[in-house]
């Protein structure tokens, strides 16, 4: 949604702007009428769980091959009260449940998630040992005929052991119990009761019933936590909070918005199991909030019930097994890993130009320029999908003149067709819109640019039409899509599509839209990979090749600190690329510190992209020392474009995302069995302060990252901040910029001036890199910087490195790529790299040249060997400031490098003792006579005081703080020490070394 006033300002005004207020968000209605928050509004009546019955019979179908041998089965109980339950295997450790109320078989309500059929299964694993030969009597007495399908019955259960899972039915409550056998004997999934059937109320007067459907609870263990659900502005653990399954967008949105454009109906549990609850319907996920020990799910309308559950060792494993059942990203273009450059809006060729010239000019980087809705015309004109004349008279030549400069051109689309537009008679009268209870072409009234009909994405005649827009744009010269608005975004209650009414289909109108771009371009452009922006979609929404961020979010610090959880949350939902409009996009004024520090964490996370309206998100607006400190971040990203394009290889072939959670990879094993779970505390702030040097500190970061398995990134999100602590993994840690050296698994604080943001590198890491070069289109595979950081704590490391052409959508497919296997040792002051080459591609260089950059070398060495030749003076260079060892050779396939007598700096960084208070950015930094909200965290109890200094630095007031640890709020009524109102001017909130400017205003 875009704002309805704009406000436009050349470099020159930014001192002016820098005090410019935060003004209103503008909140939407579906349809017109009263507010939403009526307080006369009826009450809301929640839907009854009605009961299921008890056990009542089983049967166990098998399937069989052409051999006769068992590859698949499932389980169908019958209950008392006429329900079925049916337990089907479906993958090593994945398995499906389904509830079907009325007892007969029928078509799940949908699964527009799911792509994976169901896998053979080999009943004679190390999980299941089946039968060799028919069993005995005895056998089939104790545990029943079925005993060689991997099942077998008692008087008061089932155990159905199958794919390496053992699922465990109680005949009492017909609950379900799934557990891993590869991790413990420790239950994971535990349904609290059998799925349940909703029951609405009768409709009154004054409530309003909660709509009916299906339902199902899980018992929740002491400690555990859960993770994933969406895009949330909430802490990574979402345990204790009731969330919407329904795609909203909110405008202006800030940090603790549980609910934002991509929800999603999966829950990620720190015990080693995934929920997956696979209909789209409209519903819900009370996460511990009605009953602390109980997780349910609720879907509206459902006539049926299924949910998946996987399990796996740790995140890694999990989401290689859901990203196999729902779908993979395909390999981005290498382009957009660059720096996209957007605004809401620019407005005609001429001003395409003059972007793409200037960051040229200013040493930008620029991959891509994105057109908002001037291109077609303006907030009035959506749906025409034809180039306004004025500004853009000769889109295809302008596109390619961008193309040749290495820019390429993405154009934005909505699903709202104007009733001003071009196409208004068209797609109402040949039915291509949503429409009313009648069949008659819906107008939504209420929507922000005005009158408009919803185009129906779920009829063929309408997803054809897109596509021949799309088409026709496409051979013109777009090379990328931005699909906005798509939840959508205003979207009444009343309309009818061809799959149902909105809240039945809401949750999938993106993911069907998303579709339109990978089906056709898969049969006619096969070549081509999809790049398509876009903020809503449903589970499986990666397969799509949609690329997408986080909505229209608050240009201020708590718009900022929302993304790191947002992003996370949505990794640990199979989601690989989501980002944010760097920058922040709307309502806030210029804050030169806030974009630089946005910029840098954006030049580490999956996409980079500034955008914004209403002030420039341009990176060249912005004075010195801020621009010199983006600049810096987005060089570094280019330098890292080999690092970042293995990611997303290794995104599409396991759906690890790009951005991972800090207990990616760490077991479930250890961490189920872990007695300091049951001391963890939960509440609605999902705060979980753990003792230094504990092995789950790391556990529940809001505010740090991987980026891929080598770096740890360490944002810095609160404005004057300048140091800040960082809670490591287990192992050495190496600061990217000086080369100091943190032991981990403790906190420590780091340096975080303004040029650049904390960077970790992990000890024995291999980082591949290149040369900084302005486009993607630049990139030369024939040059590999390789950083290499040997460590006694870890001698053996490796990483593989990945390339292809950069384009080609059947470069996998084909085997047209190439991977660069290395491999570090480090023991007793020797070092071996080793460099194992495979595969090959169209455009892939002969020859190689290796810059191989040794970190932390404490003198040069005493002997070097090249493929077991001694590596002359020329070859290498040692350098005593930087402690850098380069040795640079050319090799064809493979190469091995010997370092002998390496002696490595193991001097400690110092100054590393934790931050006990951190403090925040107040609510508001300009402010008038009442005051302002001062904000900190204590990382630990203690006692301190915060004073108000004036401009010249004397003490106006001291405040007392908090002493207990956790988050405070300190109201502070602009008076000094005796209560007197303090004149407008320039303040600093000041305690423990750490300051926040504030203004005060008439």
């Amino acid at each position: 949604m875009k704002a309805f006033f704009r406000v436009y300002v050349s470099g020159g005004a930014l001192a002016a702007l820098s005090l410019l207020f935060s003004g209103p968000a503008f909140g939407q209605r579906a349809e017109g009428g009263p507010p939403a928050t009526d307080p006369f509004g009826r009450r809301v009546v929640p839907a009854r769980a009605v009961p299921g019955g008890r056990y009542a019979g089983h049967t166990v179908t098998g399937i069989a091959d052409n051999s006769k041998k068992y590859v698949g089965s499932f389980l169908d109980i019958k209950a008392t009260d006429g329900s079925l339950r049916r337990i089907q295997t479906w993958a090593p450790s994945v398995v499906r449940i389904s509830y079907f109320p009325t007892g007969r078989i029928s078509a799940a309500d949908s699964s527009i998630s799911v792509v994976q059929p169901p896998q053979p299964v080999q009943y004679e694993t190390t999980c299941n040992h089946g039968c060799d030969g028919p069993p005995p009597a005895e056998t089939i007495k104790k545990y029943g005929p079925d005993v060689c399908a991997g099942l077998s019955a008692s008087p008061d259960k089932l155990v159905y052991s199958i794919n390496c899972q053992t699922i465990t039915i109680d005949k009492k409550t017909l609950a379900v119990t799934v557990a891993e056998n590869q991790v413990s004997a420790t239950k994971l999934a535990t349904e609290a009761a059998a799925a349940f059937r909703r029951q609405a109320a009768a409709p009154t007067a004054a409530t309003q019933p909660e709509p009916g459907g299906a339902g199902v609870r899980f018992r929740l263990a002491p400690g555990e936590r859960l993770y994933g659900t969406g895009s949330r502005a909430l802490p990574l653990d979402r345990r204790g909070y009731r969330l919407e399954l329904y795609n909203q967008a909110h405008y202006g949105s800030q940090n603790h918005e549980p609910n934002l454009n991509i929800t999603l109906p999966t829950v990620l549990s720190s015990r080693g199991y995934m929920l997956f609850f696979d209909n789209h319907a409209a519903g819900y996920l009370d996460l511990g909030k009605t009953d602390p020990n109980v997780l349910e799910y609720g879907g509206e309308g459902l006539k049926s019930l299924s949910y998946f559950v996987i399990t796996g060792r740790n995140q890694a494993e999990i989401l290689d097994r859901y990203t196999a059942l729902t779908g993979r990203q395909p390999l981005p273009p290498r382009w957009a890993l660059g720096l996209i450059q957007s605004r809401f809006g620019y407005k005609s060729e001429t001003e395409m130009q003059q972007v793409a010239s200037r960051m040229r000019r200013e040493n930008f980087p620029l991959d891509a320029l994105v057109l908002d809705l001037y291109w077609f015309g303006g907030t009035k004109k959506q749906g025409d999908f034809t180039w306004e004349p004025t500004g853009f008279p000769d889109p295809a030549g302008m596109m390619g003149r961008l193309k040749q400069q290495g820019v390429k051109t993405i154009l934005i689309s909505e699903p709202y067709v104007m009733r001003t537009s071009r196409n208004d008679s068209l797609v109402r009268t040949q039915g291509l819109v949503g429409t009313d209870a009648a069949g008659r072409p819906f107008t939504v009234g209420s929507f922000w640019a005005g009158p408009a009909s919803i185009l129906d994405v779920f009829k063929p005649a309408a997803r054809n039409w897109l596509w021949d827009n799309y088409r026709r744009l496409h051979n013109q010269g777009v090379a990328g899509w931005w699909s906005d608005l798509g939840e959508p975004e205003n979207h009444p209650a009343a309309m009818q599509h061809a799959w149902g009414p909105t809240r039945a289909v809401h949750n999938a109108y993106g993911q069907v839209w998303a579709g339109i771009f990978r089906d056709n371009y898969a049969r006619e452009f096969p070549e081509e990979r999809v790049f398509n922006l876009a903020r809503s979609g449903w589970a499986g929404l990666q397969r799509n090749g949609v690329f997408p961020w986080s909505g229209d979010i608050n240009r201020s610090w708590s718009g900022f600190q929302a993304q790191v959880p947002v992003m996370l949350g949505m990794g640990q939902g199979g989601v690989g690329y989501m980002h944010s409009d760097a920058g922040g996009f709307c309502v806030g004024g210029i804050d030169p510190e806030l974009y630089t520090r946005w910029l840098q964490m954006a030049s580490l996370c999956p996409i980079l992209r500034p955008h914004g309206e209403g002030v420039p998100p341009e990176p060249y607006f912005y004075p010195e020392p801020y621009k010199s400190a983006v600049r810096e971040a987005v060089h570094l990203r280019y330098q890292l474009l080999p690092y970042l394009y293995t990611l997303a290889w290794q995104n599409t072939t396991t759906g690890a995302p790009l951005v991972r959670t800090m207990d990616y990879e760490e077991s479930y094993e250890l961490r189920v069995k872990s007695e300091e779970l049951k001391r963890t505390v939960y509440s609605e702030s999902a705060i979980s302060l753990l003792t230094p040097n504990s092995s789950l500190l790391t556990l529940n970061s809001n505010d740090q990252y991987l980026l891929g398995p080598n770096l740890l990134v360490a944002p810095v999100l609160h404005p004057s901040q300048r140091q800040r602590n960082v809670a490591l993994p287990a192992g050495n840690w190496i600061d990217f910029y000086s080369n100091q050296t943190y032991t981990g698994g403790q906190t420590v604080s780091v340096p975080a001036p303004l040029a650049h943001t904390p960077l970790l590198v992990r000890a024995g890491a291999l980082v591949p890199m290149t040369a900084y070069r302005p486009s993607t289109d630049q990139f030369r595979a024939d040059t590999l910087l390789l950083r290499y950081y040997p460590d006694a704590g870890t001698p053996n490391s490796s990483f593989t490195l990945y390339e292809d052409d950069g384009h080609s959508a059947r470069a996998l497919a084909e085997n047209e790529f190439a991977t660069l296997r290395m491999q570090g040792t480090y023991a007793n002051g020797q070092s071996t790299l080793r460099l194992l080459s495979t595969g090959n591609y169209p455009g892939m260089p002969a020859f190689r040249l290796v810059r191989l950059l040794v970190q932390r070398v404490a003198a040069a060495p005493t002997g070097l060997q090249l493929d077991e030749q001694p590596i002359p003076a020329e070859g290498y260079a040692y350098n005593p400031t930087t402690h850098e060892l380069e040795i640079h050779f050319l090799m064809r396939t493979d190469a091995a490098v010997r370092i002998s007598g390496l002696q490595l700096l193991d001097a400690r960084a110092v100054l590393t003792t934790p931050e006990t208070l951190t403090l925040e950015a107040p609510d508001q930094r300009s402010f008038g006579p009442r005051g302002t909200t001062l904000r900190y965290t204590r990382h630990a109890a203690g006692a301190a005081e915060l004073r108000i200094r004036n401009a010249q630095g004397q003490v106006v007031r001291t405040l007392p703080l908090e002493a207990a640890a956790g988050p405070h709020a300190l109201p502070w009524d602009a008076r000094d020490a005796a209560r007197q109102p303090l004149l407008p001017g320039v303040y600093f909130a000041e305690t423990q070394g750490q300051h926040q400017r504030l203004i005060l205003t008439r």
